[in-house]
Parts: C-alpha cells; structure tokens; sequence
C-alpha cells in the first residue's frame, strides 16, 4: 500500500505564527524604544500607523489576487507570474529568493550576537554553524515539526511580552508626547522601524505546503498584521509612559530595565529571532523551486524535484548551504538596505497587479474577496515612497537588478500557460488612444507607411521581404492579406513574417479560407480602410501573366472606391534592386501623385542609404531653366535629403528612361482622364533593365507637411 502524502498546513501553523512573530522580531524589542523617544509616543504612533497602513494595502492586495487566481507554490511569486507573465515573474521572484536567502544569514547573526553577550567564551563562529545546523536540519528533515517548534517560540515571545507590560518604571518627569526628533528626523525614523512589518509574505511563500492556501494565507496574514499592529501600539505607549526620553534613547537594550524578568525577554529576543530565520530558510527553497518549475533559473529540473511530501529537496538543500556561506562571509552590514528593498519591490509588484486588474477592466478579474482602486494605490506609492527614503542609491540599483533579470528571461521567450494581463494594459492603453484619436481631425501630417500586400502564397511574400521592410521601418505597419479556397499554412505565414517581426514591427495577418479574391477582395479592403489604425496604402506585384493583369485591373478599380493610397511594383526578374542605392524619382508638373512617390522615395533612401535623384522630362530646351528651379523649391519645400540630385531631361520620356542607370524607378500611375493606362505601364516594365514603382495618391498624403 501506497504511503499516504501529509495533510498540508493549517492556518494557524503555516501562516499566522511564523507571520506574526517575523513581524514581532528585533526592532519590536532592540528599536521600538528608541524610536518613541526619538519621536514620543504620537510621532511613534504615527509611524506605525502609517507603516502598518501600506502593510495592510498589500495584504489585502494580495487578498483580493488569492480569490480570483489558482496559487500556486512560491506564494508572491505565483502571484505576480501569473499576472504578470513568467518574465516579470522570475525578475521580482530571483531578487526575492535572494532576499530570503541571505535573510538566515542575517537572523543567525543577531541570535549568536545575543547569545555571545551572556556567553561570552563561547565562540561566535560555532554559536553560528550550530544553529544554522541546528535549523537546516528541521527545515530538511520536516517542515510540518519546524513549524510546530514555532508554537513554543511563540509561547516564549507572548511570556516577554507579559514580563514587559508588569515591569517597573524609571520614569521620574513627565515628556511631551510629541519628540523632538533630535537623533533622526520623521522619516529617517520610520525608515528603521518599517522593517519591522515586511514578514507580511512569510505564510504566503508556504503556499505549496497549506492545505487551503488561499483562505489560510488570507486569514492568517491578516491577522497576524492586526496582532501585530495591536501590540505594537500598546508597547509604544507603554515606553512612553515608563521611562524618559534620554533613557529610551541611550540605552539599546532598556527593554530589559522595563520588564519583571530579565530572561524572559532574552528568551522571546532569541526566540523571535530564531523563528524568523526558520521561516525564511524554509520558504526561501520554496520560492527557489518554484522558479525551478517554471524555468526561470539555471538547473531547473534539478531545483525543481521534490520528495514524496512534495517538498523542493534540493532547493532546500541549496538554500540551507548558500545561508552558510553567507553567514561564515559575515558582510552582512552593507546588504541589509538592499535587501529590504527587493522585498519592498515585491510588495510594491502585488499592488501593481490588482491595479493594473482593476484599470484594465477585463472579465477575467472578479475576486471574491474584492478591494477600492485607493487600496493598491497605497501599497503601491507608499512601497516606492519607503523604497525612496531607505536609500537612493540601492533603489537604483533594484531596478537595475530587476531590469537585467526582466531582460535576460525574456529572450528565453516563456510560453505562459495561465495567459497574464500584460495584453490587458497594452488594449486598454489602446483603447484609450484610440478614442482620443478619434476626437481629433486628421491632418497628413500623421500619415505614416501602413501598407496591405494580398498575397498567393507565403513564398510570393518571401521574394518582396526585403523591400517591403524598407518601405515600413522602422515604425510603420504591415498587413498581410491571404484570400485563398484552400486552407492557409498559418505557420509558413508567420515564418515569412518573422524577420521583420525580429526588427519590431507591426504585422498583422487577415487571412480568409474559402474564400474567392474576385468576390471577397472588395469587401475585406472596403473593412480595412474603415479600421482604427488600418492601412492606407495597397501595395501589389505586377506580373507579366495576362490574366493576372486582368485581374489587377479589377482590384485597382475596387481600390479607386476607398480613400486608400496605391503602389504597384513591378520586380525585374534579371537585376531586381540592384545594388539598393540609386532611385530615381520622377515628378512631371503639376501631377496628381507626387505626394505618395516622396514618401515612398524618403522610406526607401533612407533606409538603403541611397541617392534619389529627383528627375522630370521637359519638351524643350528653353524649359530647363524652370523645371530645375521649380524642382529645386520642391526639394526645399519638401525637406528632401541635402544630397538629392536634380535632373531635368530634354525629350522624349521613355528614350530618357532607357539611357539611366538605376536601381529603382518611382513615378506616378499613367492615367488618361480616371482610366489607368496599363499598356504604359507594361511596356515600361517590358523595356526598363531596371524596377519600377508605380503610385497613385489617396488624397490623405502630403510630402511638404
């Protein structure tokens, strides 16, 4: 018979005690004096009422994010991977693992502090190696009796607490209740205590191990943040009542003149502590492992084994030794802002995400334990505002850190099984803008290159993915439209697609199966150009099959009906584009379709680094003079590149055209009246060792805006 896995933790075992007695650990004992002498028992008050304030936003933040997510293990960490996506997830999960880490180092050190003061023969390197053992060994052997120790720790913190409030008195003059600030100001003050109340995510991480996680890490957290603030007023008051403000701050440990017993307090000074750095060393792997499962750090399926009770085994392992490490380094000192801060950034992370939830107003959002917009926006500002008065330069450096981990994971591109909102922000940021556009006229102006290619086949494309990269980048848009009976390869599309994906930018597919392009052409462009952000111009290959040309004919007069540009390609099958650096751009007087053929012109040039030499043809040598001016005004006009050439021919165009060497020829469409004139064209295409583009303005570009 199978052995049966533990029943997970309780509420009261896997999240409010070690909760509760991280948040009632040192600074309640060794600072919470010199903070009501520094600042009186109103400015002490002030400051814990504020501090638990931004504590309880995140609590119930994160709350609200349990009742409408599956947590899973990692607890914070799940939670904002799955918002957030797996990249962000890692950024703020790697820096947290650390955190928590390092914090054993940390809790060790000030337990073998203690205990070296009362004895002190023993040496403060084996005080410290013992009681890592010592925790190591429950935090690998059971996390179920390591969390049950806590029970008796708990029991020794609540009897220093009682030997504290009937302890006597040294107070022998009345103090104002308001401080006079003379050791650190108001802030500077509430920067020392704040680290009093960051244990808030100590039962959260547990949540692979709770039986329920998401109503024990609420219950738990919760209460454990009002016990906490409870006490935490009550023995602010009490240092103010019962001794002066000199002595209160003078005397670090003055706790223990205030108490009925002496040992009591050192029992609960080291018993807090010892917990703290139990429940780190113990959710410390679990963030560890998982960040293994989800492969977002270096030997992931390493990390991310566990045993039979479902416990990460070799990220406990790790963990417990790299404590060690940094405990037997001993340069502690110089980390402990930066470490405060990564929690901070991870408290800061979870009111983010139910504010950007709430913002984006998706569906999938519906907690059933739901908060007021002001509550993420007070844990979030007041995380950052705490980040900012801690320490200017190690909040630098947190971004940085978190922006470097950001970046590497996301070139590992992390496939999101749960989906996150960053969709979310991106549509109703959008949305947003789309709105605000529409309010507005349109000016040309705005006109940028969003081109529509109709495509065959995904190799058609392939051959023009060069030039049509040219044409867009760097920041215009694509369309590419498939109209076909048969079924579209969609992974063939987006391999065609992906290099000018790779230079960021805009693609979109519109493909339509069984469909017939003589029928369905007219009506998907005629939507198109009705789209918010959707093209404005056609782009088309001309071809020298006949019923092709046929049918060109017909897609230009469906274009005529709709306020969309036109360019029409024709590739020269023997020397393409040539070398890419000459264009010729020709603008008879006065035509209709100059504005397009600059646009497409400056694109191309400047993309290729070529030459566009701004060509016309006049009947008679008298007219040179002119031409050459009125194209040398364009040019100004215009804003033309300083090396655009200017060329004006005497005679006959098409005998001009054959004597030009160039890579690329651009000029407007032969027209007679509104009728295109395809015979020109084609016998241009068949004449010209060079390419051609043809144009035909939309009426909504403009080259001299």
């Amino acid at each position: 018979m199978n052995k049966q896995p533990e029943i997970g933790l309780k509420t009261m075992e896997g999240v409010y005690v070690p909760t509760l007695l991280t948040i009632l650990g040192v600074i309640m004992y060794l600072r919470l004096g010199w903070i009501v002498g520094n600042a009186g028992i109103i400015g002490a008050l002030g400051i814990i009422a504020i501090a638990h304030v931004i504590t309880l936003a995140t609590t119930f933040s994160m709350s609200s994010m349990l009742t409408n997510i599956k947590v899973g293990a990692g607890g914070a960490y799940s939670i904002v991977t799955q918002s957030l996506g797996l990249e962000m997830g890692g950024a703020i999960g790697i820096p947290l693992y650390l955190s928590q880490a390092i914090s054993v180092a940390f809790y060790i050190t000030g337990f073998t502090e203690l205990w070296t003061l009362y004895f002190p023969t023993h040496p403060i390197w084996l005080v410290g190696f013992i009681t890592w053992l010592i925790l190591a060994g429950l935090s690998i052997y059971s996390t179920k009796i390591a969390f049950r120790i806590q029970y008796i720790i708990l029991a020794a913190v609540i009897l220093s607490i009682f030997s504290f409030l009937f302890g006597p008195s040294i107070k022998v003059v009345s103090d104002p209740f308001i401080g006079s600030f003379s050791q650190a100001g108001f802030w500077a003050t509430f920067a020392i205590f704040f680290p009093a109340v960051t244990g808030v995510l100590t039962g959260a991480t547990m949540s692979g191990e709770l039986a329920d996680p998401r109503k024990s890490i609420i219950r738990g957290t919760l209460g454990a943040v009002f016990t906490g603030f409870a006490v935490y007023i009550g023995i602010a008051i009490l240092f103010g009542l019962r001794a002066p403000e000199s002595e209160l701050i003078g005397r670090g440990m003055i706790i223990l003149e205030l108490s009925a017993s002496n040992a009591l307090v050192i029992m609960g000074i080291m018993g807090a502590v010892l917990s703290s750095a139990l429940s780190t060393l113990i959710s410390a792997p679990r963030t560890l492992g998982a960040l293994a499962e989800n492969r977002s750090v270096p030997y992931s399926k390493f990390f991310s084994k566990k045993d039979k009770t479902g416990a990460p085994v070799n990220a406990i392992l790790l963990s417990s030794l790299f404590s060690m490490a940094v405990l037997m380094a001993g340069t502690l000192d110089a980390l402990a802002s930066l470490l405060t801060l990564f929690f901070l950034t991870t408290y800061a992370m979870i009111n983010m995400v139910v504010l950007v939830e709430k913002l984006t107003g998706i569906t999938s959002f519906r907690p059933s334990f739901p908060v007021h917009t002001v509550i993420p926006i007070i844990g979030f500002f007041g995380c950052l505002a705490v980040m900012f008065l801690i320490s200017k330069v190690f909040l630098v450096v947190t971004v940085l850190v978190i922006a470097t981990i950001y970046y590497l994971l996301q070139r590992k591109k992390f496939f999101s099984p749960w989906g996150d909102v960053r969709g979310g922000v991106f549509y109703s940021i959008a949305e947003w803008a789309a709105q605000k556009a529409y309010e507005m006229p349109y000016h040309p102006k705005l006109w940028k290159p969003s081109i529509l290619i109709p495509v065959e086949t995904p190799e058609d494309f392939k051959r023009l993915t060069e030039f049509t990269t040219a044409l867009i980048a760097p920041s215009g848009r694509l369309y590419y439209l498939s109209i076909n009976e048969k079924a579209v390869d969609k992974d063939r599309v987006d391999q065609v697609l992906q290099p000018l994906k790779e230079k960021n930018l805009f693609t979109q597919q519109v493909l339509v199966e069984e469909g017939v392009f003589e029928v369905d052409f007219s009506v998907v462009i005629k939507t198109l150009s009705s789209a918010f952000l959707g093209p404005n111009t056609v782009f088309l290959t001309l071809s020298d099959d006949p019923f092709k040309q046929k049918r060109l004919i017909d897609v230009l007069d469906t274009i005529k009906s709709t306020e969309m540009g036109l360019m029409c390609l024709h590739f020269h099958n023997k020397y393409g584009m040539g070398q890419q650096r000459k264009i010729h751009l020709w603008l008879r007087d006065k035509s209709p379709n100059q504005n397009l053929a600059v646009l497409a012109a400056l694109q191309l040039s400047k993309n290729w680094n070529a030459q566009v030499t701004l060509s016309r043809v006049v009947s008679y040598e008298n007219e040179v003079e002119d031409a050459e001016e009125s194209l040398r005004s364009f040019v100004e006009d215009a804003r033309l590149p300083v090396n655009t050439v200017i060329s004006v021919y005497v005679g006959s165009f098409m005998e001009t055209l054959h004597g030009l060497n160039t890579d690329l020829h651009i000029m407007g469409m032969p027209k007679n009246g509104e009728d295109i004139q395809f015979d020109t064209m084609t016998r241009l295409m068949n004449e010209l060792p060079a390419s051609i583009m043809f144009v035909s303005d939309s009426g909504l570009e403009s080259a001299l805006v």
